[in-house]
């Protein structure tokens, strides 16, 4: 008998993309996945995850062409970098506050299939817009309460009787 031919499939995960840590191990879940990284185009805070045979700061390494490209004007929906030993993977959408989230990917080009890598991307890129948002909404500055602090006092407003009064009239009315 032949040998047989092993078929790699995306991964057909179980529900929506619900974190961005999630998000990033599905990333580091693509085969031949080196290291991810996830953000948005129009800020600094990026998140990134390595496997962790490869090098401290590859994901920030093989995303600086990438993303100063895609800073640079308007940001293409996918761009592929191809270098010696490494491929980045950069899908971006745009987000309804205006701006684009993107995830890069880095992949080892003796490992990886650069196709399948594409498709299992999109799962991935569609639902940053909402967990960017999300994160943005948990870090905002909130002001924090005393002890001490009691709510303000009521202002003074028409006497209960008189209230009274107009309440009755409306019933007979």
């Amino acid at each position: 008998m032949g040998a047989s031919l092993a078929v790699w499939q995306p991964h057909a995960e179980a529900g929506p993309v619900t974190s961005l840590a999630e998000a990033l191990d599905r990333a580091l879940r693509i085969p031949g996945s080196a290291a991810a990284l996830l953000g948005d185009l129009s800020g600094d805070n990026t998140l990134s995850a390595r496997h962790p045979k490869a090098p401290e700061g590859l994901a920030q390494l093989t995303a600086r062409s990438s993303l100063a490209y895609a800073r640079a004007g308007e940001p293409p929906e996918e761009l592929v970098l191809t270098g010696r030993h490494y491929t980045s993977l950069m899908q971006t959408t745009p987000v309804p506050t205006g701006g684009h989230a993107f995830v890069q990917v880095t992949l080892l080009r003796a490992e990886a299939n650069l196709a399948l890598a594409r498709m299992a991307l999109p799962d991935i890129v569609l639902a940053l817009p909402a967990l960017l948002a999300r994160q943005r909404a948990a870090t905002l500055p909130r002001r924090k309460r005393t002890e001490t602090e009691t709510a303000p006092p009521r202002r003074a407003g028409l006497p209960t009787a008189t209230l009274q009064r107009i309440i009755d009239s409306m019933k007979n009315l």
